[in-house]
């Protein structure tokens, strides 16, 4: 006989299922034994039990896959619970199957299509998103491949005055494309505008356009200034694309939601998916699961499905007490939500869980969070950022502080599908955390991001231990203004070490392998690799007292440091590193202050006499004149390092390398070599 007292786990099963049930078994057997139909009575009888002093852990187990209709909701009294699989790893799925599937012709290409049902709110189906057999399908985008310019754009002062920097010049609501580029494009007012612009993306419906003169009104106000100056305005120069067009319904894969005969268009992957196999699903969920709690675990678990409509809001309106709407956060799309969120909660995990298909983040760590542990996930196909964490800042109710978590062991790939500013992990206002031994890689925006304040101001953000990571495929071209890994504010105790980090590109500036951004300090950068980085592979805009230690810099065509910004007081130390370069100094440096270097090993492929610095006036400056001239460097040599095979990413040292004379550490195997 089963009995609450007997068993430690109940089980789930939404076809075979009951709440009538005992829950206690994971199939139906004699009498009230078997599984519960939903996650919702499960979890009252567990806060039942806690209610009546039972307090030992307890597991929640799905039999099968599990829709929800509503995101489920681990708070209020149900700490000691872990959510699992029973068996091979279950879904956890925040969307509609769409059924009712035919043979169909659409824009004169053979696919499949299904009529929409009606929605119980009375309101049109208008999805931005299509999972057709456990995989994102290809939203129609126009142009197929690259981007569109502008002819003109409104320049409306943000706040009544313009203010210093380019990207803050002003905000518009409309621009003025070449009408020659949409003349053949249906239902544009159906479509997303989407554009990048320095180091964000931004996306809106369109609210109007005119064929005849291409004025295009969005419906969102742009964060930064959008700018048609191509020949001049290099960093903010707007490009475009749209999606959801009809007219661009021609690959396979492809989907196109007709928005006014509610019915959605697909083009078959391959062969094996026809009418009677595709299996579809719209999200209508913004997220899965929130937490809120003690000792709550997510295992072995497959979670996707949700929606990934965003919109930022910049300010109220005064006048109106309405919030204006933005099509994207300052940086990193640091405000949006996540697939599943942890809110002041402590020694909680996810773990050996598959999450993908969700519409913004994908883990939201949240104020108030402690001893979160994110650890041997698989995390890919993420419409922004992998995993945030972000907590109180500086001055804000101890209990909002966010601290000691843990994100270690994961593959963390393929993030910033629509929203490209999205990190593989992003830290705000967070500290004394691990990001430690991930895989991330083919993403927009930066790999690994931490700290929010801006200049010298007290941060929220410190204590942070960033090891071993693998980084690479960053940046793709799509956006500027990047790192591999980057940093901002003042960050004592933060350790960034044995990270190896590659393929680094940007779309106009700033492709960095490691990025100190503004008020970097107290910061230790220590045993990383950085290569194949498209302007530096480390980049100082300005701080204090960072030791940048025992790396190895590979920083072919271009110099392997810039210092972007002259202050009065020592920066940066850079001891004991190697720095190889093919033709280019091993510094670019803006002033004449606050750099100091020693026992580095500096080595050109073209030349035996290199340039050690380039000045912010063009001058070059060799390292003998460097060093008696400028009195920056101290026992630094020209040598070659003896390494096996960079050009095929192997810099592991011979033995005979001169670097181990000035204090080099051997590097880990797995950081000099994949």
């Amino acid at each position: 006989m089963y009995n609450i007292h007997n068993s430690a786990t109940v089980y789930v099963s939404q076809t075979l299922g009951s709440d009538d049930l005992s829950g206690l078994s994971p199939t139906r057997e004699e009498g009230r034994n078997g599984p519960f139909q939903t996650l919702r009575r499960a979890l009252k009888l567990i806060r039942s039990m806690r209610a009546t002093g039972m307090g030992q852990p307890m597991t929640i187990a799905l039999t099968e896959d599990y829709h929800l209709d509503e995101p489920l909701s681990l708070t209020d009294g149900v700490d000691g619970v872990t959510l699992t699989s029973y068996g091979s790893k279950k879904r956890v799925l925040g969307g509609v199957r769409i059924d009712g599937w035919r043979p169909d012709t659409f824009m004169g290409v053979s696919c499949l299509s299904a009529k929409l049902p009606p929605r119980e709110d009375g309101e049109r189906w208008c999805f931005t998103d299509l999972f057709v057999n456990g995989k994102r399908a290809s939203v129609t985008r126009y142009p197929k491949e690259g981007m569109l310019t502008l002819v003109d754009t409104e320049e409306k002062p943000r706040d009544g005055r313009y203010h210093g920097s380019p990207q803050n010049a002003g905000t518009s609501r409309w621009f003025v494309v070449h009408p020659e580029d949409l003349a053949g494009i249906d239902r544009v007012e159906d479509a997303i505008i989407n554009y990048h612009h320095y180091w964000v993306d931004e996306h809106s419906p369109i609210e109007s356009y005119d064929y005849e003169s291409g004025k295009l009104v969005m419906r969102y106000t742009s964060r930064f200034s959008v700018s048609a100056r191509y020949d001049t305005d290099t960093y903010g120069a707007t490009r475009y694309y749209l999606t959801n067009v009809p007219n661009t319904f021609s690959r396979a894969g492809e989907w196109y939601l007709d928005r006014e005969a509610q019915t959605v268009y697909y083009i078959p992957a391959d062969d094996s998916v026809t009418a009677d196999t595709i299996e579809a699903y719209a999200p209508t969920l913004s997220h899965l699961i929130e937490i809120e709690g003690e000792d709550i675990h997510l295992q072995n678990l497959e979670l996707t499905v949700t929606t990934g409509d965003y919109a930022s809001v910049r300010c109220t309106d005064p006048a109106t007490g309405e919030k204006i709407l933005c099509g994207s956060d300052g940086q990193s799309v640091c405000s949006a939500p996540g697939a599943v969120t942890f809110t002041r909660s402590a020694r909680c995990e996810m773990t050996d869980c598959y999450l993908h298909g969700v519409g913004i983040h994908g883990v939201n760590i949240t104020e108030g969070c402690r001893h979160i542990r994110i650890e041997h996930n698989h995390i890919e196909d993420i419409c922004a950022g992998g995993i945030r964490i972000c907590g109180g800042a500086v001055g804000c109710d101890p209990a909002e502080k966010t601290q000691a978590c843990a994100v270690i062991g994961n593959h963390i790939a393929y993030c910033g599908i629509r929203y490209a500013a999205g990190c593989g992990v992003l830290i705000i206002h967070a500290s004394d955390n691990e990001i430690c031994d991930n895989e991330i890689h083919d993403l927009s925006y930066s790999g690994i991001s931490a700290g929010w304040v801006w200049g010298y101001a007290d941060s929220a953000t410190y204590g942070n231990r960033i090891c071993r990571n693998h980084i690479y495929r960053i940046g793709m071209g799509n956006l500027s203004d990047m790192g591999g890994i980057y940093l901002l504010g003042p960050q004592k105790g933060t350790v960034v070490a044995e990270n190896r980090i590659h393929d680094i590109s940007c779309a106009q500036y700033g492709a960095w392998g490691i990025y100190l951004d503004e008020g970097s300090s107290f910061v230790t950068v220590e045993k990383n690799v950085v290569f194949r980085a498209m302007s530096n592979c480390l980049h100082l805009h300005y701080g204090s007292q960072n030791v940048v230690r025992n790396n190895l810099f590979f920083g072919g065509s271009s110099p392997c440091i810039r210092i972007g910004q002259e202050e009065l007081h020592q920066q940066i130390l850079f001891e004991q590193n190697i720095l190889v370069t093919d033709g280019a100094p091993f510094y670019s440096y803006r002033g004449d202050h606050s750099i100091a270097a020693r026992r580095n090993l500096l080595w050109d492929l073209q030349s035996k006499t290199p340039v050690a610095f380039r000045h912010k006036h063009g001058e070059e400056i060799s390292l003998a004149d460097w060093q008696t001239l400028y009195g920056h460097d101290c026992g630094s040599i020209l040598a070659d390092p003896m390494l096996k095979d960079p050009a095929n990413g192997d810099f592991t040292l011979s033995e005979r390398s001169p670097a181990y004379d000035l204090g080099f550490s051997p590097l880990p195997d797995a950081v000099a070599k994949r």
